[in-house]
């Protein structure tokens, strides 16, 4: 069986800025050492100095990736759902290491650390 959801480019913006501003406190093994929100631009850095620039099309590129086998099994499901107060509801139960495994999606296009 095949089940497609539709989610607004305007939601899913929403959903993203809601992940990255919590950053640079949610940094996990990749750490966030420069944001600049207003222009979607962060720069995180892993355990052997290597950097990773981070953009709104790079961050709406992992975003399908949530709904993957590549989103790990002990992170907070992603709701399959256009509804916006849903999603909110995400955004409160998440975590740290639920953000954290999203920007590794975004960096690495996997989830490698933790």
């Amino acid at each position: 069986m095949k089940i497609q959801c539709e989610i607004s480019e305007s939601l899913i913006e929403t959903i993203l800025r809601g992940i990255m501003e919590n950053f640079p406190e949610a940094s996990g093994v990749l750490t966030c050492i420069r944001w600049k929100y207003d222009e979607w631009q962060f720069k995180f850095v892993d355990e052997d100095e290597k950097t990773y620039d981070l953009d709104k099309q790079k961050l709406r590129d992992a975003f399908p990736l949530m709904f993957t086998d590549k989103w790990p099994k002990g992170c907070t499901k992603p709701p399959f759902s256009n509804d916006p107060e849903v999603w909110n509801q995400w955004l409160c139960q998440a975590d740290a290491t639920d953000f954290d495994a999203f920007v590794q999606l975004a960096c690495l296009g996997e989830v490698i650390y933790g």
